[in-house]
């Protein structure tokens, strides 16, 4: 989760990642971000914080602007036919007073044949891509102002721990899922995992845990 998560300083600027900027700045240099890369906004909730990209099926319209050599075979395969891909961005007041916090997630689906004779075809969900998630994240702090070294560097050190929840299940009260991790952390994977899977989140409740 640490891999699609960046910060943004509202009003007095500051050293290293933080940038000033109003929220409707950041707002208008993400849509912008995605446009650039040949990406259409096909969801704009500026009141819930979520922009979102249509299905992009036709791969020759995103710029080769180093993207690919950046990513080597990681990133060859999703410029193949058969696939859609799509970026959901997320947008949170952060932990510390007067910051953004900016998620990116990635979706992605690919056509199979369900035939022997190769005739007939179906949509079916690929596995998000967690490295694809944070190149494009870094690519965003660098449009944001971070510079290209410290914002390659940042996303080279995050890592995704591991086994880091357990379910729970007794006859009595159900199954629930245990999570070794403080609030704030726990809170952002599991709004992460939200996106990744393709829930609309209509509305939070940081104070009580609470995602509708």
């Amino acid at each position: 989760a640490r891999q699609s998560l960046w910060q943004v300083r509202m009003g007095a600027g500051q050293a290293g990642p933080w940038h000033s900027m109003d929220a409707e700045q950041v707002w208008t240099v993400v849509k912008e971000f995605w446009q650039d890369l040949g990406f259409l906004i096909n969801r704009e909730q500026p009141d819930a914080g979520v922009m979102e990209t249509d299905w992009a099926e036709d791969r020759a319209k995103i710029a080769n602007d180093g993207l690919r050599s950046i990513l080597g075979k990681v990133l060859d395969s999703l410029y193949s036919t058969g696939e859609r891909d799509r970026f959901r961005t997320r947008f949170e007041p952060g932990s510390e007073p007067g910051t953004t916090e900016i998620y990116i997630s990635h979706r992605s689906m690919e056509e199979v044949y369900t035939s022997n004779a190769k005739d007939e075809t179906r949509w079916q969900p690929r596995q998000p891509n967690p490295e694809l998630e944070a190149e494009m994240l870094r690519r965003l702090m660098v449009r944001l102002g971070t510079e290209e070294k410290r914002a390659e560097a940042m996303v080279q050190q995050a890592k995704v721990p591991q086994d880091r929840a357990r379910l729970n299940w007794t006859s009595e009260v159900g199954g629930n899922l245990e999570v070794a991790e403080r609030f704030d952390r726990a809170w952002r994977r599991v709004g992460l995992a939200l996106d990744r899977v393709g829930f609309t989140v209509e509305d939070r409740d940081r104070s009580t845990g609470d995602y509708f």
